[in-house]
């Protein structure tokens, strides 16, 4: 069976604008953060670049239609990147005047052409500027805070391939030109389309899962919900969202923050060379003997998947080498105890805000950074990073 190209694309716009209705609908229902709103622009711009084709497969005379479609397709592209910009808590402002300044050039080039450029008017930006933004997007998926999702992985490929596929379909166009053999047979707006169709289902998917994370974390506007584990010990984007509160109210009441990182770096070698049994007992008894020995009104969370991090405010008369120091003798105790064929390093780091300033990222990243060197070399020094 064979399907001609209105088919083909009509199908595409079909299964592009469900996907849209399914995730706006989610999206209002959820009241969704900035990662979520941006991928839902993506589907968004999908669906209109989906109905520009249409248009211009029933009435070819009407060309300003492929431009605007080509600026939306792109556009779409770059909206999932910002959204995994965004999931990683990182600035919008130069991604976003990068992805209006690529589209309105995919636009410029498609109008440029006129009615003369038929079925690829701007087909190189065009394809050059999805080629970008889905390495861009399959770049940041790999970083940061959504790379710590392994749904993520899917989102990876999905743009890995694009990128791959708009790079080689360059590639062709500018060597054998859209009339080749090769071109019609792997390039063609019909395989395009079925293409379309396959990732679009594939990222939809993907990015509900990394946005009802998102979502769990941060609940309505007025409400936050917390995770913890059976110790006590917040998840990492609720000890995040939690100490950034933490640290904005203790710098409007003038006050200090402290935060104490620790960390074990072996436990890997550890599994190798003891079995994966001593590796999780060490895991789970560092979690709940840094819960148990902390300061009382102290938060404990998850630095990231190895490491902890401990913070509270602080007063002119806190010694906090004191309770660095208190903290990591009572925590070698309890490991010490356990029975295990090696009792790990475990590496202390101490970060202060008259050093790092309110910024709660910047502290729980030097506390960590120096427990990781405490645990490389074994020394502890207790000093502030």
């Amino acid at each position: 069976m064979i399907f001609d190209v209105l088919t083909l694309q009509a199908a595409a716009a079909l299964v592009i604008v469900v996907s849209a209705v399914m995730y706006l609908l989610d999206t209002i229902m959820l009241k969704d953060g900035l990662p979520g709103r941006l991928w839902a622009s993506a589907y968004l711009s999908g669906t209109f670049s989906a109905v520009c084709y249409l248009a211009w497969l029933l009435l070819p005379d009407v060309f300003v239609a492929v431009a605007v479609g080509n600026g939306a397709f792109v556009a779409a592209t770059g909206f999932i990147w910002l959204g995994c910009v965004a999931f990683n808590g990182r600035a919008q402002r130069v991604p976003s005047i990068v992805l209006g300044v690529v589209v309105l050039l995919v636009v410029v080039s498609a109008l440029a052409a006129g009615p003369a450029g038929g079925d690829w008017a701007g087909a190189v930006p065009f394809f050059l500027g999805n080629a970008l933004f889905a390495v861009l997007g399959a770049i940041e998926t790999r970083r940061g805070a959504i790379a710590k999702r392994w749904s993520a992985v899917g989102l990876t490929v999905i743009l890995a391939v694009e990128a791959l596929w708009f790079v080689s379909r360059t590639g062709v166009f500018l060597t054998s030109g859209p009339d080749s053999e090769l071109f019609r047979t792997v390039f063609d707006t019909r395989i395009s389309a079925v293409l379309t169709i396959t990732l679009v289902i594939a990222a939809v998917t993907v990015t509900s899962v990394l946005r009802a994370n998102e979502s769990a974390l941060r609940g309505s506007p007025d409400v936050r919900r917390l995770s913890v584990d059976a110790n006590g010990v917040l998840f990492r984007e609720s000890f995040e969202a939690t100490l950034a509160i933490v640290c904005a109210r203790a710098e409007l009441a003038a006050e200090g923050v402290c935060v104490i990182g620790i960390r074990i770096d072996d436990l890997k070698r550890v599994a190798v060379a003891f079995g994966p049994e001593d590796a999780e007992e060490i895991a789970r008894e560092l979690r709940g003997a840094v819960r148990r020995h902390s300061p009382t009104m102290a938060l404990v969370g998850e630095a990231d998947t190895t490491g902890l991090a401990v913070a509270f405010t602080t007063g002119p008369t806190t010694d906090i080498g004191r309770v660095a120091r208190v903290l990591h003798e009572r925590v070698v105790s309890d490991l010490s105890r356990l029975g295990t064929a090696v009792v790990p390093v475990v590496g202390v780091g101490v970060a202060v805000t008259a050093d790092h300033g309110h910024d709660s990222r910047a502290l729980v990243l030097r506390a960590d950074e120096a427990a990781a060197r405490a645990a490389a070399t074994g020394e502890q020094s207790f000093r502030i990073a």
